[in-house]
């Protein structure tokens, strides 16, 4: 961690400082106590972390990138590969060396050689073969989001599976790889900017290119080398389609757009930062106006927690021009700046701002730091930068936005059968 404090504009300098310095250190006691007390179960220091991965597509190339390279290093190994397109399964155990291939994820778990998988399949998968992983006893690399929009239910169970199991799910939102969120997580609690109110986050782009991807073979049918009824899933059954196999993000059946693609990503540190639970109630608006394709180009959400904060998340495709993430406190106010976390703390007595706090990134947005704080975990039991707990947490309002834009409904949580209620 790097940081750095400018003077302050009062007279309370040095009891702010005072301040931060003991938050800091209960942080990091209370950080390490957690730590040593999950650590459970270990493995030897030289041993290499086999890896199989379900999914082959796009986002599993660069999975499979960083785990050739910590081949190198002597950390961990490629050793399986699936996919339910044979071409897709070839080239990927060409690129692992060699690994592997299975046209099952349900074999490939079976396979003693796989310690983690990795699963970077369509959403509607996720959640399923999240919970056969760990019910296989495997730890689990699980690409965002943790389930389709529709399968929250799925999500709560892969909770539940894994603390049955013990075993370690990290969720690929990669921005969380960075050990600041749970140092300012604390200021935070101890109350460096008041009782949090008020949040606002965006993800802007011109372009909807990251979900109309490349189509390899328009040419391609089901077959031997295409299994269309094992990529359906669960998914309502419908004649095969090129578009519908090989740009999968288009389409409702399949995923929910910025909500769960791109939202989630943002929505992620602030939920981590601010410790939150389930929402009371969501709202979600937007459309489809300037793309031909079925999930929404633009998606707005407005989450309201229980006795605060409220969350705001705005999205664009048509227009890159974004906002900053800012958590407003009754006291002072964080933003999250492209350089790192700003803390801009405001005197109760005064109600001007004191001194500014700022913690620069040390991995914020690096899937490598992500892939090497799971590997860490699978020998130390501890859980990792994007655990479970708040996965499933996070996918609520996500899907809840969602939902209520698709039924024109506001959705809340209903806490005592830990259900989703259109009212």
């Amino acid at each position: 961690m790097s940081s750095s404090h400018s003077s302050s504009p009062s007279g309370s300098g040095s009891s702010r400082r005072r301040f931060l310095r003991t938050a800091a250190a209960a942080g990091a006691v209370g950080l390490a106590s957690r730590l040593t007390a999950m650590g459970q179960e270990s493995r030897g220091a030289n041993d290499m972390i086999g890896v199989g991965f379900i999914g082959c597509g796009g986002r599993a190339g660069a999975h499979m990138s960083i785990i050739n390279q910590f081949h190198k290093e002597g950390i961990a190994r490629p050793v399986a590969v699936c996919d339910v397109y044979r071409p897709r399964l070839e080239a990927a155990s060409r690129k692992c060396g060699g690994a592997k291939m299975y046209n099952a994820h349900e074999e490939l778990l079976e396979d003693p050689n796989v310690d983690v998988v990795c699963i970077a399949t369509p959403d509607r998968h996720h959640a399923p073969q999240c919970i056969d992983a760990i019910n296989a006893g495997k730890d689990v690399y699980c690409e965002k989001p943790l389930t389709h929009w529709a399968q929250f239910e799925l999500a709560k169970r892969v909770e539940q599976a894994a603390k049955d199991k013990g075993r370690i799910v990290q969720v690929g939102t990669q921005y969380m790889a960075d050990e600041n969120y749970a140092k300012v997580g604390n200021m935070i609690k101890e109350g460096i900017i008041g009782k949090p109110v008020h949040c606002q986050l965006g993800y802007f782009r011109r372009g909807d290119w990251g979900e109309r991807m490349h189509v390899p073979d328009p040419n391609a049918k089901p077959g031997p080398d295409l299994n269309w009824k094992r990529f359906l899933g669960d998914a309502p059954e419908v004649p095969f389609s090129v578009s519908r196999f090989f740009q999968w993000r288009l389409y409702w059946d399949y995923a929910g757009g910025p909500a769960t693609d791109l939202l989630v990503h943002v929505f992620t540190p602030v939920f981590c930062l601010l410790r939150l639970d389930y929402p009371q109630r969501v709202l979600g608006g937007g459309g489809t106006f300037q793309y031909d394709r079925e999930v929404p180009d633009q998606c707005n959400i407005i989450a309201d927690y229980p006795d605060g904060p409220s969350v705001v998340m705005m999205n664009s495709l048509s227009n890159y021009t974004g906002i900053e993430t800012k958590i407003r406190g009754t006291h002072g106010i964080i933003i999250l700046t492209s350089r790192g976390i700003r803390i801009v703390p405001i005197d109760p007595k005064t109600n001007k701002e004191t001194e500014e706090i700022f913690f620069k990134w040390n991995g914020m947005g690096d899937t490598a730091k992500l892939w090497r704080n799971l590997l860490e975990c699978v020998k130390t039991r501890q859980q990792p930068f994007s655990p479970i707990s708040a996965a499933v947490r996070v996918q609520a309002p996500l899907s809840m936005g969602i939902i209520g834009h698709r039924e024109n409904k506001v959705v809340k949580f209903n806490f005592q059968t830990q259900s989703l209620e259109l009212s």
